[in-house]
């Protein structure tokens, strides 16, 4: 079952069980995925799938911090229910162990010593993790065990 239909199947459940916020979520989701294979002229694949989902993560987010500096609890409310819905689409990342790990084999291999090389670490670094952990979180554990 390709990615599509399961996001149609889930979409069609969440309408009959009168989930709006799902059935939203859902459908912004389908619209995202036919616009990308429309675009690219392709099948979606778990990977590109999984990006979409973490671009709209993290237009939430910002949403939610907005909706707050703005004294709006009730947008920012129905926001963070949309992100709970995302995050069950999205894969888990890395841990901070687990990122900690892998940079600080990454540091010993190239050899970097100080803060100020991060921008050539940061580069062969977000190869790496693409898709797998968030670029402000890998770049904080750089720096903390750079110092």
């Amino acid at each position: 079952m390709s990615i599509l239909e399961d996001l149609r199947n889930k979409l069609k459940d969440a309408m009959i069980a009168k989930d709006e916020i799902r059935t939203r979520v859902l459908r912004l989701l389908v619209s995202a995925v036919k616009n990308f294979e429309v675009e690219k002229i392709k099948q979606i694949s778990e990977e590109e799938f999984d990006a979409i989902v973490k671009k709209q993560i993290k237009e939430r987010e910002e949403a939610i911090e907005d909706f707050t500096k703005g004294n709006r609890p009730d947008l920012a409310e129905e926001e963070k229910k949309e992100l709970e819905i995302l995050k069950e689409f999205a894969k888990p990342e890395l841990s901070d162990e687990e990122i900690e790990k892998i940079v600080s084999g990454k540091i010993k291999e190239m050899g970097i010593s100080s803060s100020k090389e991060i921008g050539k670490l940061m580069g062969v670094l977000m190869k790496e993790f693409k898709g797998k952990a968030s670029g402000d979180r890998v770049k904080a554990i750089a720096e903390k065990l750079l110092k």
